[in-house]
């Protein structure tokens, strides 16, 4: 049976195109002055609309305002660093309360206004200037720090060679991704987000860290013929697959066997990829909010398609943020990051991991 919370969402992703355009035409009546201010590199205002109710359509989805909180405030900073000014963001929602108000049947009213209301009052919360993300007096900190500035300075053969070179005289894989790859990963983002560097900057580090993802691949030990088997891949639309694969090498580094699919696994192909295979566990990504309704539908259709008592572990950001959600998704659990997805599944799967590199 459709919830509310599903209906509604479904109500606002049905006529994206026609509320974006109401909310548009609002403020360019009540605040002309606010869209001009949006800057042509960051997003056109009718797409910066849009987003903005997908993004709550997800939060409405599973009813759990910190979701779109969360990406308001992420939208603060950004647009705070492109001299947007402060009230476009409160406009822009409260604008977009008023049209779902006028648009809406009264059974999803009550449930977007008070979404709208927690993200208009997330904005006062958003920390305008976030600390750096990589601490050179931390562990492994100062390689990670040379390995970025390599990169932003465009060595991306010094960057990967560095690497190596740590690799050969023997960091850890795990090391190499909690302590390099996954804070130079953050702190370009920071860096994008607070117009510190541009967007082929950041484009190009990602390129980078994949190169050294693949070396670090090489390192691995195969796992024995009777390995348990993970079934691993991201949701439909979500082009990010660097924490999918770090995930993977943690299993399989840990002793499991790793089917990687990669991002973007449309579900209507799970059939196909399931056949004449085995698999002990899954494991499904999803690495932003706007991601989750696509992770939703990925779950749904391994639970049809799977054997009865598999387990299926979900992770990526939003289930840092709202810890319950993997509930919602109907799955078994949800990790966070490399070494809570391999204890999740070592659980689910009622063995620990076997001894690996």
């Amino acid at each position: 049976m459709t919830t509310t919370p599903a209906f509604a969402a479904n109500l606002i992703r049905t006529a994206l195109p026609a509320f974006a355009s109401a909310v548009h035409a609002r403020l360019e009546s009540e605040a002309p002055e606010l869209l001009a201010a949006l800057p042509r590199t960051f997003a056109a205002s009718k797409d910066d609309v849009r987003v903005r109710l997908l993004h709550l359509a997800a939060a409405i989805e599973f009813d759990r305002p910190a979701l779109i909180e969360h990406a308001v405030q992420w939208y603060a900073v950004a647009l705070h660093h492109r001299g947007v000014p402060a009230d476009y963001l409160r406009h822009s929602l409260e604008a977009i309360d008023a049209v779902l108000a006028a648009e809406l049947p009264a059974a999803a009213r009550s449930i977007v206004h008070r979404h709208v209301r927690a993200a208009v009052a997330a904005i006062a919360g958003a920390e305008l200037d976030p600390p750096a993300c990589i601490d050179i007096d931390a562990p492994h900190g100062r390689l990670a720090a040379s390995f970025l500035l390599a990169a932003l300075e465009s060595r991306g053969d010094d960057a990967v060679a560095l690497i190596r070179q740590e690799l050969d005289q023997g960091l850890a894989i795990a090391e190499l991704h909690d302590r390099v790859l996954v804070p130079v990963l953050r702190e370009t983002g920071r860096m994008w987000l607070t117009a510190e560097i541009q967007i082929a900057d950041e484009h190009y580090s990602s390129q980078i860290v994949e190169r050294v993802i693949w070396v670090a691949q090489d390192r691995l030990p195969r796992v024995p013929a009777d390995a348990p088997v993970v079934l691993a891949m991201g949701a439909a639309g979500d082009q990010h697959g660097f924490g999918l694969r770090m995930i993977a090498q943690r299993l399989q580094g840990d002793g499991f066997a790793v089917h990687n699919l990669g991002p973007d696994m449309p579900a209507g192909d799970l059939a196909g990829a399931l056949q004449d295979r085995a698999f002990d566990i899954v494991a499904v990504g999803a690495t932003m909010t706007l991601h989750l309704h696509a992770l939703a539908g990925l779950v749904e259709e391994l639970r049809r398609l799977l054997r009865p008592g598999v387990p299926i572990v979900v992770g990526g950001q939003p289930f840092a943020i709202v810890p319950d959600l993997s509930a919602r998704l109907g799955a078994d659990a949800a990790a966070v990051d490399g070494g809570s997805a391999s204890a999740v599944v070592s659980r689910l799967l009622g063995r620990p991991p076997r001894a690996g590199a």
